[in-house]
């Protein structure tokens, strides 16, 4: 029990980071990252972002079973290298889970990026613009696992487990 516990408030934390995450360069960073103007709802002073619940599994999960262990096995190598295995295989996740989704739902929510011309494939299931962003996720994710992994015994500790 004490791992379900464990388990499910890291879920939850990896969970919100993302969303989080992603709104925030929603807000203004994709359209520069495209390079293309993206439709908007409302105008821009409002600082809408956009995200999809169809994340919610990539963050969740994705964190939680492949970046955790993925980065306890390089974290002995130097910066530059942990970087740009973050920077591909965080790009492969967006790649693969793209493909999953436009498989099984006939579209993924990132879709727009097949408008510019740095996407990755012609579908644009990722772009060679975020390759970069994605190693400075990795490195800043390294830090926020560190701590959730460090906060979780206690957080079982405090529901008495």
């Amino acid at each position: 029990m004490e791992d379900l516990v464990a388990f499910a408030f890291r879920f939850v934390a990896y969970m919100a980071f993302g969303l989080c995450m992603e709104m925030l360069v929603a807000i203004d960073g994709i359209e520069r990252l495209v390079g293309v103007r993206i439709p908007r709802r409302v105008p821009r002073r409002y600082l809408e972002g956009f995200v999809s619940a169809y994340m919610i599994p990539l963050h969740g999960l994705g964190i939680l079973f492949l970046f955790e262990p993925g980065s306890a096995l390089i974290s002995g190598l130097p910066i530059p290298v942990r970087f740009l295995v973050y920077a591909a295989g965080i790009t492969a996740c967006e790649i693969g889970w793209g493909f999953l989704l436009d498989r099984t739902l006939g579209f993924f929510p990132w879709d727009y990026y097949a408008l510019s011309k740095w996407r990755i494939g012609k579908r644009g299931y990722s772009l060679w613009t975020l390759v970069p962003l994605w190693g400075l996720a990795g490195m800043l994710l390294e830090r926020y696992t560190s701590l959730m992994l460090h906060l979780s015994p206690h957080v079982v500790s405090y529901y008495g487990f």
